[in-house]
């Protein structure tokens, strides 16, 4: 069965615009004391909600937003539910292995084999593109030279795992795997994590399998398994020795992957049944809460659910918002939504400044209070920007930044080329774009010009989409 994708104009906004403030946020660190202390983070034990603060939980808001429209798409393709867990494993494994490799030290490896780090880190990204580029469709040579890349991409990932573990000074004991001398820094506190790594990465296989699809998918999903099976062993080389993977930050791009796979996961089981996805934020606001409270240090809950639930209740936040605006999606309801929404910021405002009685507003520390003030913001914003885009169709002003809306990885991931490209050819700014207003101006420029180069990769057919 094929049908038209749904696309709804306000999620795609609500995203361009976060994107774009992720983007500014993460160029003004350098600009320190010279910009408003609102700016930037809340250190660890300060009470505040900086802007930086903010932009990160609309991005999970986000996630949950365009989730039930993500599935309802491919059960409209006629995905089976086999299928679309598939599809959900492989995205998640995606944005792991990107999240891993981006948070992980490339510097001390890089000096063992004479290569600056920031070419490795390019290296890495330019591998992100060759695999998950939308290709367009092509038969023979051109198909074949489109699945080579992808295979190659897969290939480059792996001898970037096998540099770290070469370079590594293994402890004792360790043993050798072909030329590669391994050796084993396993942290139990993280077992679940690895697990479900694994079963992500061999699920797709088995379906591929099962299904007869093309020896060339399945040997793309075998690459995948390596890949895996190496970031389980991997070992990164610092000043002081060993220090292996540690799944502890995910980066970004991992964050979301672990807060997609349980949403999506469970809302492939609850879809259009409210009250469950109702039930699941709850469960996940009282897993916070309980975090908060130091009730779950002794289980070590942030091993197999990062951020203690906080995370999930921003997505399923986001879920709950999407699936009420599918049932009220014209303007005779619109009043309704729009009511609902108001009614919930209102609420999550009123949760925040009760909780903050007893929790500080740490983004850090995964407060609920910092939650409850995110989700207050996140749902008075999308009152506006679905009024304005989807009920009055005022959506031209969208356009300048729409690429952040629908080409969002790869314009994530843009700046870290750009960063490892000044880096690496020691490129100054002026002095008056290095601190205050000039500074703010620059990030903003900058911003916006990540979000133009996005655009013509798009022209020139490269846009990364998992």
């Amino acid at each position: 069965m094929k049908n038209q994708t749904l696309r709804i104009a306000s999620i795609d906004i609500f995203r361009a615009l976060t994107m774009l403030l992720m983007i500014f946020v993460n160029d003004i660190p350098g600009l320190g004391e010279s910009i408003p202390h609102w700016f930037h983070h809340a250190l660890a034990d300060e009470d505040m909600l900086g802007l930086s603060d903010v932009v990160f939980p609309c991005f999970l808001f986000c996630v949950g937003l365009s989730t039930p429209f993500a599935i309802k798409n491919r059960i409209m393709k006629g995905d089976s539910k086999i299928q679309i867990l598939s599809h959900i494993a492989q995205r998640t494994v995606a944005l792991l292995v990107m999240g891993l490799f981006a948070s992980n030290n490339f510097g001390e490896t890089a000096k063992h084999i004479g290569i600056t780090p920031q070419l490795l880190k390019i290296l890495s990204i330019v591998a992100f593109f060759m695999i998950w580029n939308v290709y367009p469709k092509a038969a023979g040579v051109t198909k074949r030279v489109f699945s080579g890349l992808q295979i190659f991409g897969w290939i480059v990932l792996i001898f970037l795992a096998s540099i770290f573990l070469q370079t590594t000074k293994s402890p004792e004991p360790s043993f050798v795997l072909g030329f590669i001398p391994i050796g084993f820094s396993f942290n139990s506190r993280y077992v679940f994590q690895y697990l479900i790594i694994a079963a992500c990465a061999v699920f797709p296989v088995i379906a591929s399998y099962l299904s007869n699809r093309s020896k060339t998918k399945l040997l793309i999903k075998i690459l995948i398994l390596i890949v895996i099976f190496y970031l389980f062993l991997f070992k990164g080389a610092n000043s002081d020795g060993l220090a292996g993977l540690r799944p502890g930050w995910w980066q970004i791009l991992g964050l979301i992957g672990w807060t997609y796979l349980y949403t999506a996961v469970i809302f492939v089981f609850t879809q259009n049944k409210i009250s469950s996805n109702i039930i699941a934020w709850l469960f996940f606001t009282v897993l916070c809460i309980s975090s908060n409270l130091g009730w779950l240090t002794s289980v070590g809950i942030s091993g197999f659910i990062p951020g203690n639930g906080a995370f999930l209740m921003l997505s399923f936040a986001g879920v709950i918002a999407s699936m009420l605006m599918q049932r009220s999606s014209t303007k005779e309801k619109f009043g309704l939504l729009s009511s609902s929404y108001i009614a919930i910021a209102v609420l999550m405002f009123a949760a925040a400044l009760f909780t903050h009685k007893y929790f500080i507003i740490s983004k850090l520390g995964e407060t609920c209070t910092w939650i409850f003030f995110c989700l207050a913001i996140s749902f008075a914003v999308l009152t506006f920007i679905h009024w304005l885009a989807d009920i009055k169709r005022k959506q031209s002003w969208f356009g300048i930044i729409k690429p952040a809306g629908t080409s969002t990885l790869t314009c994530y991931l843009i700046p870290s080329v750009w960063y490892s490209l000044i880096t690496l050819f020691s490129v100054t700014f002026p002095e008056f774009t290095r601190s205050g207003i000039g500074g703010l101006i620059k990030s903003l420029i900058f911003a916006f010009a990540v979000i133009g180069i996005t655009w013509l990769l798009g022209k020139a057919g490269i846009k990364l989409k998992i």
